[in-house]
């Protein structure tokens, strides 16, 4: 699932707190986007001006309520895996 992330303010996109970036999951995104691969993942994210979150911000629940469901799903980060 996608989630993306941006360190400048995008309208319509949440900022959960001072130490999140501004978050969404389908506005400004061309909706909800279900069993993306990670590279089109992080195209969805560029495409709408922003980034993958990184594990730090979706651990910190900086896009918690953002849409589409993905509160409990697995959601792809920026960082690789060890």
């Amino acid at each position: 699932e996608v989630r993306c992330c941006s360190d400048t303010r995008i309208d319509g996109w949440k900022k959960r707190s001072s130490n999140c970036p501004w978050t969404e999951s389908d506005d400004g995104m061309g909706g909800c986007h279900h069993e993306e691969t990670l590279s089109e993942a992080e195209e969805v994210c560029a495409d709408a001006g922003a980034r993958l979150c990184s594990k730090q911000e979706l651990k910190s629940d900086c896009t918690k309520g953002t849409g589409c469901g993905h509160d409990r799903d697995l959601i792809w980060t920026s960082n690789a895996m060890p």
